[in-house]
């Protein structure tokens, strides 16, 4: 694959939707280009402000943080080749916490309709599984469970 050959397909892979770097160089590896044309092209790439990862970074949280905790935002931002510590710098402890009821109250509604114990279990494990932490779930379990007793929600957690 000639450099030419390797730039126009980078740049048709970005038109497809925003790509990291490191995905356009793995797509061009995986193509044939050799590491040599793989440099050129991104550095044409990055010359012509196609390819910003910073910026990437920063859109990927925001779009994918309303409903994602840290833990699996910089999951999906590592397995991208990018850095997440700049990106979910500016995410306060509120925004963790608002993104995990808003997870919650799509999934299980406000208020929720099944309040028991196991109901509550699976709900924390869902919130895990989207990157929330027990600091973001706790809040949220006593803010839609509101009556639910304290020794529940101590058990809720140890089951986890």
């Amino acid at each position: 694959m000639t450099e030419s050959e390797a730039t126009n397909y980078a740049v048709w892979v970005l038109t497809q939707q925003p790509r990291s770097e490191k995905e356009i160089g793995d797509r061009l590896t995986k193509k044939g280009a050799d590491e040599e044309t793989v440099l050129v092209a991104l550095e044409k790439l990055r010359g012509w402000g196609y390819l910003d990862d910073t910026a990437m970074a920063e859109r990927w949280v925001a779009s994918r943080g309303k409903t994602r905790g840290k833990y699996l935002l910089r999951q999906e931002l590592n397995r991208k080749g990018l850095d997440s510590t700049e990106a979910l710098e500016g995410r306060s402890d509120d925004d963790e916490k608002s993104a995990c009821l808003s997870a919650a109250i799509k999934r299980v509604g406000d208020p929720p309709k099944d309040r028991s114990r196991e109901a509550q279990a699976k709900l924390s494990s869902f919130l895990q599984r989207r990157g929330f932490g027990w600091d973001a779930i706790r809040p949220v379990l006593r803010q839609l469970y509101q009556g639910i007793v304290e020794d529940d929600l101590d058990a809720v957690e140890a089951d986890e």
